[in-house]
Formats: C-alpha cells, sequence, structure tokens
C-alpha cells in the first residue's frame, strides 16, 4: 500500500505487518491462509479460515504465480510495473497498481488532475466529478481514508474485481501487503463487520469512466449457453442464457446498428442464421438461411455503413462469401483468402470503420490479416501464441483498430493482444471451464 503526495505521486508505506512482525499464522490443509486483523490473537484465524462470510475478510489468493494459478490475473502488472501509471510511484505500490488497472483494463483515461495519496483518491476524485458512493461494481476503485485500521495515515485503494449477490461481499485485488508474496493479493471482504476489522469494508468506492472496449464471452455448444463478460476481464456479473440447440455455432453483431452487439447462431445442418438484437435468451428478432449447409458463419460492417452484417466461409476451398443484409440472397463479396481448412477471422484492422477479414493457421499459430475484402495478400501477418489455440478478435483498447487473441481450449484461458504483431499479450485471464468457443463484442449498452 502506498501514501501519495500531490506533485510526486506516491510514497511507500507499509501498511500490514510483515511476517516477521506479524502473529503466526494457523492454515488448515486445503484451505486459503488468513490475514488477523491487527491485534488478533492467533487462535482468531481458525475461525476466520473456516467459513468466509464468518470472517471480515479471508486471503483468496497471495502472490502473483499463486494467483495466476487459480485463474485470478494480476493484469500484467508484474511485467509492467516498473513504469509509473497517473504519475504515480512505479512499483509495489498500491496506488500505481490501481492506476495500471483501471487505465489498461477499464481504460480509464489518465484525470487531469493529481490524486494525491492513497485515502485522498475519493475527495479528489468527487471534486472533479467522477463518481464516488458506497456501491461497490466490479472495476470500481476500493478506497480506505486515512487512519483506518492496518492503513496508516495515506489511506489504500484496491481494486473490486467481484461483487457477490446482494452486496454481500467483494472480492478485491490489491499491491503492497507487505506480508503477500510480491506484495500482491486478492481477498474477499465480508460486509456488516465492525469498522475496526482487517480488512475491513471500503470507505467509498471510486467509478472512473472508461472507455468502450470488447468484452470476452464464451459459448458451450453442448449447451447452447452463451456467457458474456459484464466488464472486459472479470467474471463477476456475468451474463449466462441460452439461444439456439446444442451444435450451434455463435455469433456476435450489431444487427440494429444500435453501436451494441446482439447475439445469433448458424444452424451447421441447415444453413439458418438466427439472430437476435439484445444480448440475452428469447426468439430471434431475424432469421434466414444464406448458403450451404456446414459452413463457417462470419459477422461484420461489410461495407463501413449502417449495422453488421453476415458471411460464411467454406473451409474446403477457402473462399469467403460476405452480405451486408440480414436476409437470404446473394453474396456481395465472393474471394479466396489463403488454404483451405483455415480458422477465418473478421476485424477492423486498420481502424477504417469497415471489417476486413484474416484466417488463422491452426497447425502454425500463425494470423493472416487483409482488410480489403478481395483476393490478395494479407497486410498483417504474424504468429501468436502456440498451435492449435482458437483465435479471437476484438477492439480491446477501445480505440478504432480491432485487435486479436486466443483462447486456450485446454486450459480455458484468454491471451489477447491490442497490436497486430506478434509479442507479449496485453491481457490474459480464465474465464469458463476449458473446450468452449470464444466469442468478443461490446454487448454493454452504451
Amino acid at each position: 500500500m502506498s501514501a501519495g503526495v500531490p506533485g510526486r505521486g506516491v510514497l511507500p508505506v507499509r501498511l500490514r505487518r510483515t511476517l516477521a512482525q506479524a502473529p503466526a499464522l494457523l492454515v488448515l490443509a486445503g484451505l486459503p491462509a488468513v490475514h488477523p486483523a491487527p491485534g488478533a490473537a492467533p487462535g482468531a484465524v481458525i475461525g476466520a479460515v473456516i467459513g468466509a462470510a464468518g470472517s471480515p475478510s479471508v486471503v483468496v489468493c497471495a502472490g502473483y504465480a499463486a494467483c495466476g494459478a487459480r485463474g485470478h490475473s494480476s493484469h500484467g502488472y508484474p511485467a509492467r510495473g516498473a513504469a509509473a501509471y497517473w504519475r504515480m510511484i512505479a512499483g509495489n505500490e498500491c496506488t500505481n497498481y490501481v492506476a495500471y488497472v483501471e487505465a489498461t483494463v477499464f481504460r480509464a483515461p489518465e484525470p487531469a488532475y493529481l490524486l494525491g495519496n492513497a485515502g485522498q483518491w475519493a475527495a479528489t476524485a468527487a471534486a472533479h466529478g467522477v463518481v464516488v458512493n458506497n456501491q461497490p461494481s466490479p472495476g470500481a476503485v476500493a478506497e480506505w481514508d486515512g487512519g483506518a485500521p492496518g492503513m496508516g495515515p495515506a489511506g489504500h485503494v484496491a481494486v473490486v474485481e467481484q461483487v457477490g449477490p446482494r452486496d454481500r461481499y467483494i472480492v478485491i485485488s490489491q499491491q503492497h501487503i507487505g506480508s503477500d508474496p510480491d506484495g500482491y493479493d486478492w481477498t474477499r471482504i465480508n460486509a456488516g463487520f465492525p469498522a475496526s476489522s482487517w480488512q475491513e469494508w471500503p470507505d467509498h468506492f471510486i467509478h472512473f469512466q472508461g472507455r468502450a472496449g470488447a468484452a470476452a464471452g464464451y459459448f458451450n455448444p453442448r449447451t447452447a449457453t452463451f456467457r458474456l463478460q459484464a466488464v472486459p476481464g472479470q467474471q463477476a456479473g456475468a451474463t449466462r442464457f441460452r439461444r439456439g440447440a446444442p451444435g450451434a455455432v455463435p455469433l456476435i453483431g450489431d444487427w440494429d446498428g444500435t453501436g451494441t452487439d446482439g447475439t445469433g447462431t448458424y444452424d451447421p445442418a441447415t444453413g439458418w442464421f438466427h439472430l437476435r438484437d439484445s444480448p440475452s435468451g428469447g426468439p430471434s428478432s431475424k432469421a434466414f438461411r444464406f448458403g450451404p449447409r456446414g459452413m463457417v458463419p462470419l459477422a461484420g460492417n461489410w461495407d463501413g455503413r449502417g449495422g453488421t452484417g453476415v458471411g460464411y466461409y467454406a473451409p474446403k476451398t477457402g473462399t469467403f462469401h460476405l452480405r451486408n443484409r440480414l436476409s437470404a440472397g446473394r453474396a456481395r463479396y465472393t474471394f479466396k483468402l489463403g488454404p483451405p481448412g483455415m480458422i477465418p477471422l473478421a476485424g477492423d484492422w486498420t481502424g477504417s470503420g469497415a471489417t476486413g477479414v484474416g484466417f488463422y493457421n491452426p497447425r502454425t499459430g500463425w494470423f493472416h490479416l487483409r482488410q480489403h475484402l478481395s483476393a490478395g495478400r494479407a497486410r498483417f501477418v504474424f504468429r501468436f501464441g502456440p498451435r492449435g489455440m482458437k483465435p479471437v478478435a476484438g477492439n480491446w483498447a477501445g480505440g478504432r483498430r480491432d485487435g486479436i487473441g486466443f483462447y486456450n481450449p485446454r486450459t480455458g484461458w484468454f491471451h489477447l493482444r491490442s497490436a497486430l504483431s506478434a509479442g507479449r499479450a496485453s491481457e490474459q485471464f480464465r474465464f469458463g471451464p476449458p473446450g468452449m468457443v470464444p466469442l468478443a463484442g461490446n454487448w454493454r449498452a452504451g
């Protein structure tokens, strides 16, 4: 955790006792370690471990490696924490970590003003028009005022990762915890405990407004179930509903041109598209047959005007067939790109407003992307990730251009990259079980 000084970012302050200073911890096999409240007797830890709801807080995981192994992302901070974000001091600092996550995961613009110490963030942000209240939400900043138990005079900030039913608990990720490996952990904090508890409920929640960007989701082909993230990279608050029948192929697209993506399915046994304007269960808004059976469906704004059209890829010939209208009829664009048997992709690779296409070679792990809807050379050719992955494309950074990514069907992890080039993932997280069909889109209203 850390303190901050206007004009200087943050100053390192240790807010929780180090392991050498803390009472001995009793950890039961198979249960998470719990940090005692300041001054608590060692025996109090046992009761905290036994029932998460019966204790003020429970550490879900501690350290980058342990959290990653359990599917709790550190959002790439271990590799990028040496840089300063929002003019904070870099490294093992609560303020720099939160600024990093808000900027890179939730795409919040850097404030034009200095936020000050961690315990000053709420008052400073509220004074500049940012929503600050007592209502938690995924992606909000949890803030403790200076002088809160265990926090020190500088206060503390953390990222709200999950919110329990009826706000009964929150799960936070936080940096600069002296007793944790890497100073990092995810902690569940339960509501309704005295303000003197460790780790107590935050004093405020700060809701910085992030830029629009694609969130991830998945489709279970065995149950015809969609699950869509409410916030990019987060599992909390995800929408779940059924559409279509087992064996269907999912589609995401802005069918009505409102800026919010709906969902759909393609039936490979009949060649029919079933589309719904909203990301929810219920009857189809549009249903039609386009092309032969057994194709691979696509969705995109092919001409850069209006809403999303559909298309299909013929795997035996490597041919794309794209249509602007959501109805039966002839394809507007028909061309071959790449060899047969590839996995097709659609995305706005150049920021032109129109959707291009491409393909991923599962045998090599290479992406081949072309903006023009015609045969020819790919403009972007690179390898990203290992072979045999499931590719995905989306506007992760909230700019004009789409990025790419892959989903590992053996682990259920997404690895996303905003740049159309080889390199490290911009964001990686586990969402859902292995063996799903990855999705990306902007299904959040507004």
